[in-house]
């Protein structure tokens, strides 16, 4: 029994300093490091979701930030269509669908981001010109209105002959 106890032992120091196999981590991704040409899902979701938590004065900070770089990625422009979509100005929205459509999607999942983004941006502009169709309509029956009264104002003097 003695003989084989220094035999276990260094076995068992020796089993003890084996380093354990590890797979290997996939490396992390970074826009800076390595720029792709197209928008991946999980990116896009995590730019609504940081937008929908930034408060206005961040909003406009990024705009501008977005607004003078050159080449973006399709990540920044995508952040750049969500910020522009918070305008309710028509035109910015209009440029925000033609930055959407410039954008080239990784896979399915990124096609449905794009495409729900490109939806709601298409609806809310056509609120707009819904809102400002009505408005100009309100104003027309304003108008008409103010024409009848008049009118009937006018119908009720009488002629002096």
């Amino acid at each position: 029994m003695r003989p084989l106890f220094p035999a276990c032992a260094l076995c068992l120091a020796l089993a003890a300093c084996a380093v354990p196999q590890v797979p290997p981590k996939p490396p992390l991704r970074t826009t800076a490091a390595t720029p792709t040409t197209e928008l991946d899902a999980n990116d896009a979701l995590d730019a609504v979701a940081r937008i929908a938590a930034w408060n206005t004065e961040q909003q406009r900070a990024e705009r501008a930030r977005l607004d003078d770089g050159r080449s973006l990625t399709p990540a920044a422009r995508f952040r750049l269509a969500l910020l522009l979509g918070r305008e309710d100005d028509p035109a910015a929205l209009e440029r925000a669908l033609k930055v959407l459509a410039a954008i080239e999607p990784e896979g399915p999942r990124a096609q449905a981001v794009l495409d729900l983004a490109r939806n709601a941006l298409r609806a809310q502009l056509d609120a707009l010109r819904q809102a400002a169709r009505a408005q100009e309509l309100q104003m027309r029956i304003e108008q008409i209105k103010a024409l009848e009264k008049s009118l009937q104002q006018r119908d009720d003097v009488p002629l002096s002959r």
